[in-house]
């Protein structure tokens, strides 16, 4: 009723107001105005209205388009997982039958395994059979090989021993008579002075050689009366013995032979640059501590090419002195020096004579050195001491005096003479060449050179001469080193021989 009512006075204030409005053409021309606005306002919205259906439309067909999309790929996500689901199981179960083939597989394999191992034991069994059966083979053919060479040189008869035998004593006769003679006629020129002096000098060069030839009838004689021929060894003993000593071709293989006691291992160590108690020294004692032959590689890398070898000396093995450079092998050895201390004795002379007969290089060296003439120089001054006295005139003690700063330098020269005389003088009555030089070292001094060391001159005896000789025989022999050209005043590898450039790299 309320509602009624206020519609009925609106009605009635609309009325008034359309009355006031027709009568006021300045009202009209408002309203007139207002209702072109509202007009043009509601064109606008209806284009607004359109535009923005025509843009939902748009928006409906983009998203209906989208919705398709989706839909298409999603079933095909859907067929991929299908596809990719029945791949997988028929994957698995490939997979399960490769495990069930490679477990079989592994079956055989293992089986087949067990079966190589037994052919390899039955092959490796049958291999060391073979070896030994070469083995047993290869000795039997050494035997028989010795048994050859014995019976070739028995083949001599009794009657041709007996012939040799008394060659030898005919020229050992004619020898010392002729030896005799000229030490007659020798003292008949010394005593009437009726021979000039190149008489005496012609008779005392004819009594040397007959000395000699005397010294090898007597030599050949005792090699007669003991009936033991020379022995050559066979090849396959050159063979063997190579595999015994562990000789490898390119290297260079080095004897030092001598008596017990020589100092042959102290020496050793001196070439290879190593001071005694060192882990890869060779073994040193005071008397002979080498049963067996030692081998001794050089642990520098410039002289990774030297070996060296410790040979028993004689009377540490039951190998007589005729028979001692065969059966210690030492026909093998690029070279051999023969190690002396105070004596010269047969052994040293039959290793000399085999050198000679293989043709290897032989080097006469006496060690220890230093201290001989420390003894020499020691007994010098003693006896210069003991010819002191308190009142002798001053020229006399000056002299003395004098004397004493010369003890180390005529110590040294006295024992370079008397040592050279004696080894020439067992040369000569062996009837070898007393020509051959002897090398007197010391080990300290040779052991400072080879590492290179500054060595004083006044310590210097035959160490670098000995080192250089070494080198140009085996050079002559095998191989071609560079010059060595040895500067005592200098230290350092120009010294050191043994770390010429490219020398340990042959």
């Amino acid at each position: 009723m309320g509602n009624k009512q206020s519609k009925a006075a609106k009605a009635d204030v609309d009325e008034i107001n359309e009355r006031t409005i027709r009568r006021n053409p300045i009202v009209q021309a408002m309203d007139k105005k207002h209702q072109e606005e509202l007009q043009n306002l509601q064109k606008a919205a209806e284009k607004r209205a359109e535009a923005d259906e025509s843009a939902r439309s748009r928006q409906e067909k983009e998203h209906q388009k989208n919705l398709i999309a989706l839909q298409s790929q999603l079933d095909q996500e859907a067929d991929s997982r299908r596809v990719a689901e029945e791949q997988h199981r028929e994957a698995e179960q490939k997979r399960i039958k490769a495990e069930q083939e490679a477990a079989e597989h592994a079956k055989q394999a293992e089986k087949a395994q067990r079966a190589r191992d037994d052919a390899v034991h039955a092959a490796e069994k049958a291999r060391k059979a073979m070896e030994e059966a070469e083995h047993r083979a290869q000795n039997e053919r050494l035997a028989r090989d010795e048994a050859e060479v014995e019976r070739k040189n028995a083949v001599l008869s009794a009657e041709e021993f007996r012939d040799r035998e008394r060659s030898a004593r005919d020229a050992a006769l004619k020898a010392e008579e002729a030896r005799a003679k000229f030490e007659k006629l020798e003292e008949k020129a010394r005593l009437t002075g009726e021979e000039s002096e190149g008489q005496l000098r012609t008779f005392k060069a004819e009594r040397e050689k007959t000395e000699k030839e005397l010294a090898k009838a007597r030599r050949r004689e005792v090699q007669l009366a003991e009936l033991q021929p020379v022995h050559e060894p066979t090849r396959a003993e050159h063979e063997q013995t190579k595999r015994d000593r562990q000789y490898v071709e390119g290297r260079l293989h080095f004897a030092i032979a001598g008596v017990a006691g020589s100092g042959k291992s102290s020496l050793i160590n001196a070439f290879r640059g190593v001071s005694k108690g060192t882990a890869s020294a060779a073994a040193t004692g005071v008397v002979e501590t080498t049963r067996t032959i030692g081998r001794y590689e050089d642990p520098h890398p410039d002289r990774s090419k030297f070996v060296w070898f410790d040979i028993p000396g004689a009377g540490t093995t039951n190998i007589s002195n005729s028979d001692y450079f065969v059966k210690q092998g030492l026909y093998i050895f690029d070279a051999i020096i023969v190690l002396f201390d105070s004596r010269f004795v047969d052994t040293d002379i039959t290793i000399l004579e085999n050198c000679k007969r293989f043709n290897i290089p032989s080097f006469i060296v006496r060690s220890k050195s230093d201290e001989h003439i420390k003894a020499i120089a020691d007994e010098m001054r003693e006896a210069l001491d003991e010819d002191e006295s308190e009142d002798e005139e001053d020229v006399r003690s000056k002299e003395r005096e004098a004397r004493r700063t010369r003890i180390d330098a005529d110590a040294k020269d006295e024992y370079i003479s008397v040592t050279r005389r004696n080894v020439r003088e067992n040369l000569r009555k062996a009837g070898l060449d007393e020509e051959q030089r002897i090398y007197l070292i010391s080990r300290r001094t040779l052991l400072r050179i080879v590492r290179g060391k500054q060595v004083a001159p006044t310590k210097l005896i035959d160490e670098l001469e000995l080192i250089k000789d070494v080198m140009a025989a085996i050079k002559e022999r095998r191989i071609d080193p560079p010059v060595f050209k040895a500067d005592p005043a200098k230290s350092g590898a120009y010294l050191n021989p043994f770390s010429w450039g490219g020398w340990g790299r042959r």
